[in-house]
This record gives structure tokens, sequence and C-alpha cells, in this order.
């Protein structure tokens, strides 16, 4: 069983959906696109080389979120099945942190930290060194501005308590869980036509079964027996 990463354009906030573009310093941009200025129009060539360059710097991050707070189990705040559960009729996974890093010590791991929701503003501008390749330059850049480009929000994302593995990777990565999944809790309106299916997966040793249920204005769980 395992978890997989996703693209960070493919997220649904705005920061992480929508273009990116950085002002910059020694960029060459006729040399790293040159169909694009091709166009006539040098200033749409050129912002389109800067658009170009933000999704290809967006385009090195695979990531997966999680839920962790300090105050509150994941399996109880109501928005997050709401908006990631199809409104209850998902399941939740818990993992033990430790466990799961244990688990996929063979991946190279970028960060793996909590989302920052009143971050400083910061001059994101590249200072591009022409003795480096695009690659080395790209990674550059996250190296020094990961912080605000891939672990910040703003408040209005604050009840998610997200924290974010990030690693610099081009294409999907699948992350072993086997070890690390200690429970499963299925919503208000899971349908347990999946349940046979999701059985079949898991060792019921390590990972246990709960059912949520909402009492006393709050989400509550209690283990689901055979």
């Amino acid at each position: 069983m395992t978890l997989r990463t996703n693209f960070l354009n493919r997220m649904n906030g705005p920061k992480e959906n929508q273009r990116w573009a950085f002002g910059g310093v020694n960029i060459p941009y006729r040399e790293l696109y040159p169909e694009i200025n091709l166009n006539p129009d040098k200033n749409i060539a050129h912002f389109e080389s800067q658009y170009q360059l933000g999704e290809d710097i967006k385009a090195k991050i695979q990531a997966i979120c999680f839920v962790y707070s300090d105050k509150y189990y994941g399996y109880e705040n109501e928005m997050m099945w709401a908006q990631y559960a199809e409104n209850h009729h998902g399941i939740c996974l818990e993992i033990d942190t430790d466990l799961f890093l244990e688990e996929n010590k063979d991946i190279n791991i970028f960060k793996f930290q909590n989302v920052n929701y009143n971050p400083k503003k910061k001059n994101q501008w590249i200072d591009w060194n022409l003795k480096k390749s695009k690659e080395e330059n790209i990674y550059q850049h996250i190296e020094r501005n990961f912080e605000e480009l891939f672990l910040s929000k703003s408040h209005y994302w604050e009840k998610e308590f997200e924290k974010r593995l990030i690693i610099i990777e081009d294409d999907y990565c699948f992350l072993k869980i086997k070890k690390s999944l200690t429970g499963i809790y299925y919503g208000l309106f899971t349908n347990h036509n999946y349940d046979k299916s999701i059985q079949q997966f898991i060792n019921p040793e390590i990972t246990k079964s709960y059912k949520v249920y909402f009492e006393d204005n709050r989400l509550k769980r209690m283990e689901r027996r055979k």
C-alpha cells in the first residue's frame, strides 16, 4: 500500500495552481525558451518566458499533504472531511510519522514540515548564475526560497493544520505506508461496500478501523469490530 505524491500545480490553492513569475538578474530567457522569444512582441515574449520559468520551478516539486496538530486529532477536523473526503463520504488515514519516515528512508525527502500561515514577505528574485545549468539554478532557487514557495499559505487556510512533505522530483513518487498506517477512519457517509476492498490491503494487527460519528457538536470515533 502506498501514497502517491502530487504535482504542486494540481493542488486546490490559488498559490499553487496559478502561474508563477519572478523578477530576476542575468536570466537568459532567449536561450532558455527560444520558441517563446520568436514572438515579435517582445513584451509578451518576456512575460511568457517568466511564466514558463515559474512553471518549470513548480514542476520540480512533488508533495503530499497531512493534517498535524498538537491540539486536535486529525479525524476531528470537520472542514477537512467536507473539503477533501467528498463531504464525509471518503476515508481518513492515520499515519505514525516516525514509522512513515523509517519506512521510506530510501526516498530523498527534501522537507517535511508544518505550513506557515503568517509568512513574512520575502524577495523572491532569481539571481541567475550564468556558470551553472538551468537545472542547477532552479535547484538553487528552491533551496533558498522553499519556505515561501512551498510551505506558506494565507491565514484563511490555517484551520487545515497542514504538514507538507516535499520531494524534488519530476514525476510522481510512491511512499510506503504498510507499516506506518495505524488507523483508517470511515466518514459519516462512507459507502461500506468499499470495506472489503480496504480490509484486504491492511494488517489488522497494525491498522485499526474506526467509524466517525457526530455527537455533542463534534466528531468522535468508535473502533469497528469484525
